[in-house]
């Protein structure tokens, strides 16, 4: 494959539709590699679902997220995981920019850069 990450359709002949797998059925975080660009985390995940600006001591942060499925120690539990809980519910994986290259990815990633409100 030319890509690590694929979306995945299965199309379901008997019933004459097509569903789409969610997007963390695909997230490979092993793809993720200090100091890729923008360009190459949206080729091999597809568009975020959502970015945010981060000030962090004077330093524009932008933060994408892509939902998915908690990994981690326990599984997103008090303890650990990788991912947040949006203002929706649900899950995402959040991936810090710094000058245009990944930085750092993860929950505790996310709150050491993000200042407390």
């Amino acid at each position: 494959m030319a890509s690590s990450v694929v979306k995945m359709v299965v199309v379901c002949a008997l019933w004459g539709f097509v569903f789409v797998l969610p997007s963390w059925a695909v997230v490979d975080r092993s793809v993720l590699k200090i100091g890729m660009s923008l360009p190459e985390v949206v080729q091999s995940f597809g568009l975020p679902d959502s970015i945010e600006w981060v000030n962090f001591q004077g330093q524009a942060i932008l933060f994408v997220f892509f939902e998915t499925a908690d990994q981690g120690f326990f599984q997103g539990g008090p303890f650990g995981g990788d991912t947040i809980t949006r203002d929706n519910g649900r899950t995402a994986l959040p991936l810090g920019f710094m000058t245009d290259q990944l930085a750092g990815w993860g929950k505790r990633f996310y709150f050491q850069l993000k200042p407390s409100e």
